[in-house]
């Protein structure tokens, strides 16, 4: 995925503002107790990453593990095979 400054800007009207947002979401993320272990790890590492960098990852893990959720949700919800 590549990111396109020119687009960003017509989506946000005031970037700093938008970032100061998004960090408090990340904060509240980070220290909340239900939080996954996993999910706060890749949050902190993509902290200190390069944005663009991180657009990227999240966009294959999307492509590679939401397919792959979904397949074991489907085999999970159908319970065990009668052979």
């Amino acid at each position: 995925m590549k990111i396109q400054p020119g687009r960003l800007l017509q989506k946000f009207q005031e970037p700093e503002v938008e970032l100061a947002v998004i960090d408090r979401r990340i904060a509240w993320v980070l220290g909340h107790p239900g939080t996954s272990p996993w999910l706060k790890a890749a949050l902190e590492a993509a902290l200190r990453n390069d944005p663009v960098e991180i657009a990227n990852d999240v966009e294959m893990l999307r492509h590679l593990l939401l397919p792959r959720s979904t397949a074991h949700a489907i085999i999970l919800a159908a319970g065990p095979l009668c052979n």
